[in-house]
């Protein structure tokens, strides 16, 4: 009986679905690669946290809308910049999903990094208390995102899912599809999205698009209000993995993964 194991494009190789890594190089590699992820993800969240409470509890709006929306889309555009080489710059839970999706990434690996994110994310959360303990009791309070009153659970995800869609998809665009492209270019480009996202969501759902820079704060805030809702705005990072499996892959990759199914499906399964 045939065992089917899907292949995966994971980096400059194809490996199964079920793939782990074993040697100690492939384990070194993607302990850099989560070192990476979580580095990146403290960054962003320390930052775009920091823009907030400045706003709001130092300079008493002196930012206003606009600077947090340039701070936070810099930040992330720097991060993604500097770590894009050696993880290849998710920072963000939903990116993850979406070349999950993609057949870009092996489900253990995509575990991995979500969880490194996530510990990114607190770590960014318990920077943000140290440096604003003076100005503020809770910082990460402070920077924690929730939905405006009149922003209903289910609008509100279904807001934040598409401009999940929108960041994951123009990832996609730059970093899978234009493999080898310009870095820079599309760091920033994905740092004017969070921008953009910002200037328009920020007033109504606090503009997320990406869950580990909400449950960091809500972790050491203790503040989980809307998280559920935020978590389910994330899909919106899957399909956008789908969206590219179907629309954008060229029909020569398409032909690929159907020949590397159909080989798997005649591989005798193993005793």
């Amino acid at each position: 009986m045939a065992v089917i194991h899907p292949r995966i494009h994971w980096g400059a190789r194809e490996v199964d679905w079920t793939w782990v890594p074993e040697t100690t190089d492939e384990i070194t590699g993607v302990a850099r690669r989560m070192a990476a992820e979580a580095m990146g993800v403290l960054g962003f969240v320390f930052f775009a946290g920091a823009a907030i409470i400045v706003n709001s509890k130092v300079s008493e709006g002196g930012l206003g809308l606009l600077g947090m929306a340039a701070a936070t889309g810099v930040a992330y555009a720097l991060m993604v910049y500097m770590f894009h080489p050696v993880s290849g710059g998710h920072l963000n839970p939903a990116v993850t999903l979406g070349e999950l999706a993609a057949r870009r990434m092996p489900p253990s690996i995509a575990a991995l990094y979500i969880a490194a994110q996530a510990g990114g994310a607190v770590l960014g959360a318990l920077m943000l208390e140290v440096v604003f303990r003076d100005f503020v009791g809770d910082a990460s309070g402070a920077a924690a995102l929730t939905f405006a009153d009149k922003m209903t659970g289910w609008t509100g995800a279904l807001f934040e899912g598409i401009l999940t869609f929108v960041l994951v998809v123009a990832y996609i665009r730059a970093f899978v599809v234009g493999r080898g492209g310009n870095i820079a270019l599309g760091a920033v480009t994905l740092g004017l999205i969070v921008s953009a996202a910002f200037l328009v969501a920020f007033p109504l759902t606090g503009a997320a698009l990406n869950l580990s820079r909400v449950f960091g704060t809500a972790l050491v805030a203790n503040e989980w209000t809307d998280f559920g809702w935020y978590a389910l705005g994330m899909l919106g990072g899957a399909v956008a993995g789908f969206v590219y499996e179907y629309v954008f892959q060229a029909p020569e990759e398409i032909s690929a993964h159907d020949s590397h199914e159909r080989a798997a499906e005649e591989r005798p399964a193993e005793a």
